[in-house]
């Protein structure tokens, strides 16, 4: 699983730093993309999010000096949601929830 997670963070640092931009038929398109890319990457690395994290931030940052490419803190923060979604999904379908007491102290 490992190598599938490096093979993805090496397709996502071609699309994310590439000079050519693909354009979206559809209205802000390229946000939907950037949640679906990043959403993938923390479903596939949730176990390593703290490591992971910088790069929702960092790919798009690295696009400032990136010919063709523009900073944008609406992709930065679709890139963001996506990771965090990705990152909960991941944990969900592990099972990893399982198991984890809810407390309600002083409630009820």
């Amino acid at each position: 699983m490992r190598r599938f997670l490096f093979l993805y963070v090496l397709l996502l640092l071609f699309l994310n730093l590439t000079p050519r931009v693909p354009s979206s038929p559809v209205a802000n398109g390229d946000k939907l993309a950037h949640l679906v890319e990043f959403a993938a990457l923390g479903f596939l690395g949730w176990r390593l999010w703290t490591y992971l994290l910088p790069l929702p931030f960092l790919l798009e940052f690295l696009q400032l000096f990136i010919p063709g490419r523009t900073f944008s803190f609406a992709d930065m923060a679709a890139n963001l949601i996506g990771f965090t979604l990705g990152v909960t999904a991941g944990w969900w379908y592990d099972g990893s929830h399982e198991g984890t007491e809810v407390s309600n102290e002083g409630g009820d």
